[in-house]
């Protein structure tokens, strides 16, 4: 196991240089789980194993491995250990109309979404103005999409429900390891499609601080709206996306249409 991890956390450190190296822990440890090599089960060497094995300060592996705990994919035991968790791993997913790309430059891997509502409207709101008249309301659904580990953003998604009511009953962790556009692709809802995308920046709205900020809230409040509208090829909108983003060192790049 050790050689196995040395040798991906090389190729992390190589790949990524300006990233923090507990974030390549982190990428080389999924790595590993995802292609089956640390399996489900797998017990972890102890914190103070990895440290004397891998190029890494103590203070990094404990960091690393604390954010694959707080993602679900690493569980840890009370004096029996820490062990890979028995779930989907593959979280190499993005937003489908943009990709987050590290200061390094290299592409965001990771983006873990946390489903905070789902729920129906049929009331009237700015969801209709943008996505028109439907007598069967809308879908909206509100999410905490963690990037890369270095910071959270809020996102609200409404959408037709005359196309996506089928969202309600996908299960929760489905919606949490997919984007949407894929979800409604495989149901044949939506086929080509292309994208709006209108960047602002502001200062973020206190109802979202919470989100955006889990700890404590900065002084500074500014930041960026990110309004997507998703369309079919015939230009009927049929998703409004909002995503409220922290000022960070990231930066985006913008795609316009499903290949």
């Amino acid at each position: 196991m050790l050689e196995h991890l040395n040798r991906q956390l090389a190729t992390e450190l190589e790949n990524s240089p300006k990233s923090p190296k507990y974030l390549c822990l982190r990428d080389a440890v999924l790595a590993l789980i995802v292609a089956n090599t640390l399996p489900a089960g797998t017990r972890l060497p102890t914190e103070q194993a990895l440290a004397e094995s891998l190029p890494l300060s103590l203070g990094t592996i404990q960091k690393g491995l604390k954010s694959l705990v707080d993602s679900g994919d690493l569980v840890r035991q009370r004096r029996h250990g820490t062990f890979v968790a028995d779930i989907d791993h593959n979280r190499e997913i993005g937003t489908p109309a943009f990709q987050f790309f590290r200061p390094d430059g290299t592409q965001v891997k990771l983006v873990f979404i946390t489903l905070l509502k789902r729920e129906t409207l049929h009331k009237p709101g700015p969801w209709q103005d943008h996505l028109g008249d439907c007598s069967e309301g809308y879908v909206h659904l509100i999410r905490q999409d963690r990037i890369d580990g270095a910071f959270h953003c809020h996102t609200d998604v409404y959408l037709r429900a005359d196309r996506a009511k089928g969202l309600l009953d996908v299960d929760q962790e489905q919606l949490e390891h997919e984007t949407l556009i894929p979800l409604l692709q495989a149901s044949g809802t939506v086929n080509a499609w292309r994208a709006v995308n209108r960047l602002t920046q502001l200062t973020l709205p206190k109802a979202v601080h919470s989100i955006v900020w889990p700890g404590s809230t900065p002084l500074d409040h500014r930041g960026l709206r990110l309004e997507t509208h998703y369309q079919t090829d015939q230009g009927d909108t049929f998703a409004w996306q909002v995503m409220h983003i922290p000022y960070n060192d990231y930066s985006i790049s913008m795609t316009t249409q499903s290949s």
